[in-house]
């Protein structure tokens, strides 16, 4: 019985934060919150009170004057982006992953509208912010791996992500029953010609919003994971590359690069969800980040950047 009472009061705690960082953050009125959320006004009146009893809205006050909502705000004009959203400290942890999951997700649930088609890449920060979507009720939306993805740590992967959200919002889900790498070119066009497995890649292809992970290179998930050999990242940093967009290797340019290893990628087009999303979200956080979320930047490959203290300043300063 206690145990149940303390998630209750954590999942109310969880729901005041959100409503108080979609007003007073992403500025949403009580109504837009309310419809959102599928709670009444008057009860998003009473958690805004709530928040002010906590001192959330007065944490809120203190993080803007200490620098940060201007540089989210320097940011967002130098790159022309949609949003930026900063965490006030370094991502060096995977405490400090989970920080940073928290507040792509509030900031996702900001952006949700009730029909969208969402997309989701892999990784750690993808698995932190599904992991921490408060649950709210949009029946209508679809959510889809944009990578395959089998075998271990299930957690990380595309499905396990898409399902992970899918749950939170309570909408759709499909899964690519695929790997996100093949052995080679003939057996990816194998795996292609299973309809299954097109029309997942197919739908991947035209959505409203893709929340992406961005990888370095050499300290990137699939690496740790061995879903590349390291002779293969030696070969991608020989042709340019410095990380990854859902598994799309780019150089600093922003340049998706040339190599054979994009021939057995088994996943949506870059290009094409580039072009179909409304919003394209990356999320990344931690130093050895820097550059390939500049990159990513630079390369207009996303609208809206969720990151931490010291990228945010590197993206200043260089």
């Amino acid at each position: 019985m206690k145990t149940m009472k303390m998630d209750k009061d954590l999942h109310l705690f969880q729901k005041i934060s959100l409503v108080a960082e979609l007003y007073y953050t992403y500025g949403l009125t009580q109504q837009q919150i309310a419809d959102k959320l599928q709670i009444s006004r008057p009860w998003v009146s009473k958690l805004l009170k709530k928040a002010e009893e906590l001192g959330l809205v007065r944490v809120e006050v203190l993080t803007s004057t200490s620098g940060v909502k201007e540089l989210e705000e320097e940011i967002q004009k130098k790159y022309r982006l949609k949003g930026v959203k900063v965490i006030k400290k370094a991502v060096m942890s995977d405490a400090d992953i989970v920080e940073l999951g928290k507040a792509a997700a509030n900031y996702f649930i900001s952006i949700l509208e009730p029909n969208d088609v969402i997309g989701v890449s892999w990784g750690k920060t993808l698995s932190a912010l599904a992991n921490h979507l408060i649950p709210i009720y949009y029946p209508d939306t679809t959510v889809v791996p944009l990578i395959g993805g089998m075998g271990h740590t299930p957690s990380l992967l595309s499905n396990h992500i898409a399902m992970q959200i899918s749950s939170a919002i309570s909408g759709k889900c499909l899964l690519l029953h695929a790997p996100a790498f093949a052995s080679n070119k003939h057996e990816k066009e194998v795996f292609l010609k299973n309809p299954l497995v097109s029309q997942v890649i197919e739908k991947s292809e035209n959505i409203d919003i893709a929340l992406v992970g961005l990888g370095s290179l050499w300290n990137s998930t699939i690496l740790e994971y061995n879903y590349i050999t390291v002779n293969e990242i030696k070969d991608l940093e020989k042709v340019g590359a410095i990380g990854d967009i859902a598994l799309h290797f780019i150089d600093a340019s922003g340049r998706i690069v040339s190599h054979p290893i994009h021939e057995r990628l088994i996943a949506g087009n870059l290009s094409k969800i580039r072009k179909s999303a409304r919003i394209m979200m990356g999320v990344a956080g931690g130093l050895h980040k820097k550059e390939i979320v500049k990159a990513a930047l630079v390369g207009k490959w996303i609208d809206i950047l969720v990151t931490d203290i010291e990228v945010a300043h590197y993206l200043i300063e260089n």
